[in-house]
């Protein structure tokens, strides 16, 4: 066999090995009587590095379901968060005092610390009604209860946080 039969031969032994996975692409296959010489690889180009776009920072609200504060609670605001009826949250609804025939009302309520700041209470949240029996009420979360009218009434509604009674707000349910 010639100088480069015996070249090709070691070449095309070298890929068979790097296809099925028995070789090392850094140490090249030797045929006997013939030095090994590292086949030719094609480095990749390098990929341009995209160039992050400036977006403006938020100034982000704190948020009264997730936070790390552990403060005394010092006050407490309820209101009606928003309204929905059949799924359809009502435009401006938010502090609704009239509440339309079979839809949900989603409350909330805030407990701060003394400097105003979103606070965990520690122990379990009481949302008071002036008549409970006139209302279905659902939901996890014991800073937001939904609640719907079981029939036509006004409903004073407050929450005791910690020892610390929230703001007093009326609804009348249609």
């Amino acid at each position: 066999m010639t100088r480069i039969s015996t070249a090709q031969v070691a070449l095309g032994a070298l890929c068979l090995l790097t296809a099925c996975g028995g070789g090392s692409p850094s140490a090249p296959a030797a045929v006997a009587g013939t030095p090994a010489t590292p086949a030719a690889s094609a480095s990749p180009s390098p990929s341009p590095t995209p160039v992050p776009e400036s977006t403006p920072t938020p100034n982000p609200a704190a948020s009264p379901e997730i936070n790390d504060n552990d403060a005394p609670v010092f006050r407490v605001s309820a209101n009606v968060y928003y309204v929905d009826c059949d799924g359809q949250i009502l435009e401006h609804s938010k502090g609704a005092s009239e509440i339309p025939p079979g839809c949900r009302a989603h409350l909330d309520a805030t407990a701060k610390d003394e400097d105003g700041v979103p606070t965990n209470p520690r122990y379990p949240v009481q949302w008071r009604f002036g008549n409970p029996g006139a209302l279905d009420v659902r939901g996890s979360n014991p800073m937001g209860p939904i609640v719907t009218a079981r029939f036509p009434h006004e409903q004073e509604i407050y929450v005791h946080v910690d020892g610390i009674d929230s703001n007093r707000f009326f609804v009348r349910f249609n």
